[in-house]
């Protein structure tokens, strides 16, 4: 039996999904950064020979900050372009201390800004490496200002400095893990019918949207099948609605071992299955469902089946579902256990 991406990631990505939220979170924390600064300078001063380079730099920095929040280059590759602001953030901070304070200074502590950038967007590996990165930079403002690092001051310093960053990075980025294990439980939950595993409704609506686009732009065809059971009312009245939930199960169980992995299939309600089949046209759709109807599992009773294709029997999902529904019924009355495409005659 195959195993299917339970969210696949055109709608359901929810690390996807979780980054784009927190786009506008980091913006915020570069703005915060700058404003610190700007408040430095003009609070506290910069040395006059270097007052200059620090305003342009300063401006540098937000015009980069401006610029990145309009970037749309990297498309779904967001935490390469949320890399690249941790660094150049880390980089700016550096700089500023260098210029100012040195690590010695109270501003040690804007690299935290970075350290939580990092921990909210790239995860504990990524972060970790950032805390090395930032302890390598300390090092060098040390080496660069001529203070010695052997000095117990400087130690416990670069010591402390060092353990809250990995304390907080670390703490962040477990904190985020859990929250996106949750929100695939929960995607997960929402998007699954109980009882056979497979999508329901309300999921299989809005995954069909990106296929159905994708067939419209590449002008490739793709098939919609209803399937419906016959005797399951007669089931579930004989020998209880337990057997009859065994019975959807079985069923469920036969269309997943009879589908691709490219095919999207959900229950759609009561004992009603439906498939999309990319890339299919109805004569492979009843090749695909004949082999279905000729291979019985015993516990599941026999089928109405209705198809419809793409672009032949309709130009919307929502029509072809109809067409491939009002099939299946014809189906069902001409005695069942048959595929019926729209428009045509039985398909024994």
């Amino acid at each position: 039996m195959k195993v299917q991406d339970p969210i696949p990631p055109l709608s359901w990505d929810s690390r996807r999904i979780q980054i784009q939220g927190f786009m506008a979170g980091l913006h915020q924390i570069e703005w915060l950064l700058v404003t610190l600064i700007t408040l430095y300078l003009v609070i506290i001063g910069a040395p006059n020979e270097r007052s200059l380079g620090l305003l342009l730099t300063t401006v540098t920095y937000f015009g980069f900050s401006l610029l990145a929040s309009r970037l749309h280059f990297f498309g779904d590759r967001q935490r390469w372009l949320l890399a690249i602001h941790t660094w150049v953030m880390i980089g700016f901070i550096s700089w500023f201390l260098h210029n100012t304070e040195g690590v010695s200074g109270p501003l040690t502590s804007l690299y935290l800004l970075a350290v939580v950038t990092s921990a909210l967007t790239l995860g504990v590996l990524a972060t970790m490496l950032q805390v090395v990165a930032i302890g390598a930079c300390i090092l060098l403002l040390f080496q660069l200002s001529g203070e010695s690092l052997t000095e117990p001051a400087n130690l416990s310093l670069l010591g402390i400095n060092l353990i809250a960053y990995l304390i907080v990075g670390y703490l962040i980025s477990t904190l985020v893990n859990g929250i996106e294990v949750s929100n695939r439980m929960l995607l997960e939950m929402a998007s699954k019918d109980p009882l056979t595993g497979l999508f329901n409704r309300r999921a299989f609506n809005d995954l069909i949207k990106p296929i159905h686009a994708m067939s419209q732009r590449a002008q490739t065809p793709y098939s919609v099948v209803v399937i419906d059971m016959d005797g399951l009312k007669t089931i579930n009245d004989t020998q209880g609605h337990g057997e009859g939930d065994r019975t959807i199960k079985a069923l469920a169980d036969q269309l997943k071992d009879h589908t691709r992995s490219s095919d999207l299939l959900a229950r759609h309600g009561g004992d009603e299955f439906v498939i999309m089949l990319p890339d299919t046209d109805v004569s492979g759709a009843v090749k695909m469902l004949q082999r279905l109807i000729t291979d019985p599992v015993d516990e599941v009773p026999p089928l109405s089946i209705g198809v419809a294709c793409y672009p032949e029997h309709g130009d919307s999902f929502d029509v072809l579902f109809e067409q491939a529904d009002q099939a299946m019924y014809v189906s069902k009355r001409l005695g069942g256990h048959r595929v019926h495409v729209t428009g045509k005659g039985e398909t024994p």
